[in-house]
C-alpha cells in the first residue's frame, strides 16, 4: 500500500472514534437541555460535510495546479510555430526549433533533486541528534516518511532520465549503451532510472549487442 493511502487510512481511523465521542457528547447535552433528537443527527452531518467539502476542494485544486506545472504536462505548443510538441522531444517536428521548455523542465527537476537531498540530510541530522527514545510508533512513522521521500526521489529521477534521453528509441538505446558499457552501471540501476523492468532493459541490451 502506498504511503499516501496509509496516511488517509490512519486519518479515517482517527475520525471514526472522534465521530463516536462527538455523537455521545451531543446526546448527553441534548438529554440535559431537552433539545430535539434531530439536532443529534444534523449537527455531526453538517460538520463532517463541511470537512469533506474542504478536503475535496483542496484535492481538486492540488490536481489542477499539478497538471498545470511544466513537469506534469505531456503536450505543449512550440514557441516558434505553435505546433503541438511532446515535452520529451528535443526539436519540433514541424519547424525544427529547439524545445526550450524541455530545458526548463530539466532545471526544475535538478532543483527538486537538490531539495530532496537537503531534506534527507536534515532528516538524518535531526534523527541522530534527537534525545527522545525510539518507539514502535515513531519508527513506523519514519518508515512512512522515508518511503514517501524515496517514491518522490524515484519519480523525479525517472522524469529526468526520460527528458535527457528524448522521445526516440535510438536515444534510449544510446543512453542505455552509455550507462551499461561506459559507466559500468548495473541493469537494476538502469531499470530504476528508466522506470522499466530489468527484463525490458535486458532486451534493449540484447538489441544493442546485435547492432555492435
Amino acid at each position: 500500500m502506498k504511503p499516501e493511502y496509509k496516511l488517509m487510512l490512519r486519518g479515517l481511523l482517527v475520525m471514526l472514534p472522534a465521530f463516536f465521542f462527538l455523537v455521545w457528547g451531543l446526546s448527553d447535552i441534548l438529554s440535559v437541555t431537552g433539545g430535539s433528537i434531530d439536532l443529534l443527527i444534523l449537527i455531526p452531518v453538517i460538520m463532517f460535510s463541511v470537512v469533506f467539502i474542504i478536503l475535496g476542494v483542496i484535492i481538486v485544486v492540488g490536481i489542477i495546479l499539478k497538471r498545470r506545472h511544466v513537469l506534469y504536462k505531456e503536450k505543449y505548443r512550440c514557441k516558434e510555430c505553435g505546433a503541438v510538441i511532446n515535452l520529451e522531444e528535443k526539436y519540433c517536428a514541424e519547424c525544427g526549433a529547439e524545445n526550450t521548455i524541455r530545458y526548463e523542465a530539466l532545471e526544475k527537476l535538478e532543483d527538486m533533486e537538490r531539495k530532496i537531498e537537503d531534506v534527507k540530510g536534515k532528516r538524518s541530522e535531526k534523527r541522530e541528534s534527537s534525545k527522545w527514545p525510539k518507539t514502535r510508533r515513531t519508527e513506523k512513522l519514519q518508515e512512512i516518511d522515508d518511503e514517501m521521500l524515496y517514491n518522490r526521489e524515484r519519480e523525479v529521477r525517472i522524469k529526468k532520465t526520460k527528458l535527457i534521453i528524448g522521445s526516440t528509441r535510438e536515444g534510449k538505446l544510446e543512453w542505455i549503451k552509455t550507462q551499461y558499457y561506459d559507466l559500468n552501471r548495473t541493469i537494476q540501476d538502469i531499470a530504476d532510472d528508466l522506470g522499466e523492468s530489468m527484463m525490458t532493459v535486458r532486451k534493449f541490451l540484447n538489441e544493442i549487442e546485435k547492432l555492435r
